[in-house]
């Protein structure tokens, strides 16, 4: 029996408009980050606080210029936790951005994927990265307490294999992780209203 893919479909009915070589299904990472303001998250970043603009996920390109190696991402509060989603860019996996987030005794997740097939989410706790792990290899583990994420790991499917398992049954299940070490799981009205978009430039 299949795993439920919920949230999978619910991020892409956000994004199914999206279908270029450029698409965040072929690129996206999402970062959460407990103790912070999303605006001082982005300043941590390195993005430009002056071109916020405020937006859903779904209309996060429009009247957008930005150059080749920009970051993008949006931020708001979710729960007693803030969310961050990055459509282009991958700042808010760096291990050194995890760590600065989560020191002075906060945490800070990350789940991300790309075409080239590094699915990962990284747990990071008072300044270490305590866990980074594969979501279709969990086995493969790295950090200062590689089972820090094991109590959130109950009944979720990761692996892939030859009985079935699906990349979209492993992203729904990142994200069903993320809501239990949260508090709170992603959901449609946090992606249909509005939060900050910031870019992050590149080093010109």
């Amino acid at each position: 029996m299949n795993f439920d893919t919920r949230l999978y479909d619910l991020l892409l009915s956000h994004v199914e408009q999206y279908d270029d070589e450029t698409s965040p299904f072929e690129q996206f990472a999402a970062l959460w980050c407990e103790g912070r303001d999303p605006r001082s998250i982005a300043a941590l970043l390195g993005a430009d606080l002056s071109s916020a603009r405020m937006c859903t996920l779904a209309g996060v390109c429009d009247e957008l210029d930005i150059q080749y190696g920009d970051g993008l991402i949006l931020a708001g509060q979710a729960g007693a936790w803030a969310l961050i989603l990055q459509v282009a860019g991958n700042d808010v996996i760096f291990d050194e951005n995890l760590m600065r987030l989560s020191e002075d005794g906060r945490r800070a997740l990350s789940v991300s994927w790309d075409i080239g097939g590094n699915e990962e989410i990284h747990y990071a706790v008072n300044g270490t990265v305590a866990a980074r792990l594969s979501f279709i290899l969990p086995e493969h583990r790295t950090g200062t307490d590689i089972t820090a994420l094991d109590p959130f790991m109950n009944g979720l499917r990761f692996d892939l294999d030859e009985n079935g398992g699906s990349i979209e049954e492993s992203i729904s299940s990142a994200f069903v992780l993320a809501g239990r070490v949260t508090g709170e799981e992603i959901h449609a009205a946090w992606l249909d209203s509005p939060h900050e978009r910031f870019v992050i430039p590149r080093a010109r």
